[in-house]
């Protein structure tokens, strides 16, 4: 049981709330987080909600979330001097690089929308990062974000439901980015930095649903036919091998020896416990299934399967 400081709106459905303690955690990690109402037989929502951490001030955790449902709509109505029920920190999060690495590499840090909310920490971290946030109507934290970095110039913003915050990116300006927002900014992203290939990925998801290597193999046979002249005599020599493992990891070598920075993905799904018993937020990657909640949130951009993300 934890007491709470604050709980300020920012904007519609927007709030930030501060719980004091001396909750730790690492940036892109998150808590379990419920009103504490004793767990009475009629408790509803039974389930915590999983919130990002926003930032460690000086009184406190900080949690910044939006109002939707239930849950976290209880949350909103909490005051100052109430409590709340945490549970954490849980998650794998963003990478945290040594002085020296982080000094030399260019950083960029993109957020969407609530996606903002756990790319603060980054910010305080990395503070010659460039970062870029993107919105659709409702702005909220950027003064914050302006505060973490060296000079404010290195936040930009784009607020508009037509656009995207990508179309203020350059990614070949940078050796790592680090990114969280819906599921089809981060693929574009992803996109925009060389990290999906229409055939590569096509055929890496036929792979993962085949079960017979002969079925497999003629399946990309035909796929290669198929082809233009250009894409066969790309992928010929990566075909014509005795093992669907090796084909795989010769494509996926010829993809990493693209110029492209280092990707890092914060993924939202769906959890029920947080400690990765009951599987809820499992996701497929290009090593099996992982858990969002233990393995996750955040992935390398190579290990998200990017068609099925798309339909999360």
């Amino acid at each position: 049981m934890a007491t709470i400081v604050a709980n300020e709106q920012l904007a519609a459905g927007i709030f930030r709330m501060t719980v004091a303690g001396d909750h730790r955690g690492e940036m892109g990690q998150f808590y379990m987080v419920r009103c504490d109402d004793g767990y009475r037989a009629d408790s509803y929502p039974l389930l915590s909600r999983p919130i990002s951490i926003h930032e460690w001030g000086k009184e406190g955790i900080v949690f910044l979330y939006r109002v939707h449902g239930r849950g976290t709509e209880l949350l909103s109505r909490q005051m100052a001097g109430q409590h709340v029920l945490l549970e954490g920190p849980f998650g794998t999060g963003f990478p945290r690089l040594d002085v020296a690495q982080s000094s030399s590499k260019r950083i960029a840090l993109v957020g969407g929308g609530m996606g903002v909310a756990p790319l603060l920490p980054v910010a305080q971290h990395y503070r010659h990062a460039d970062v870029y946030l993107g919105y659709s109507g409702t702005v909220f934290a950027v003064d914050s974000f302006k505060k973490a970095v060296v000079h404010s110039e290195q936040v930009q913003v784009m607020n508009d439901a037509r656009r995207s915050v990508l179309e203020l990116l350059d990614t070949r300006r940078y050796d790592c980015i680090m990114a969280c927002g819906p599921a089809g900014m981060l693929r574009a992203l992803a996109e925009q930095c060389g990290y999906i290939d229409t055939m590569s990925e096509h055929i890496h998801n036929e792979w993962m649903s085949h079960h017979s290597l002969a079925t497999a193999s003629a399946w990309m046979t035909t796929e290669i036919e198929q082809t233009s002249a250009e894409q066969a005599e790309v992928h010929s020599s990566r075909m014509n091998t005795p093992s669907m493992n090796t084909s795989s990891m010769n494509i996926e070598n010829k993809m990493s020896t693209l110029q492209r920075p280092a990707l890092y993905v914060s993924i939202e799904r769906r959890m029920a416990c947080g400690l990765g018993a009951c599987l809820t937020c499992t996701v497929r990657t290009r090593h099996g299934n992982r858990r969002t909640c233990k393995e996750g949130p955040v992935f390398r951009a190579e290990e998200v399967c990017w068609d099925e993300l798309a339909h999360l």
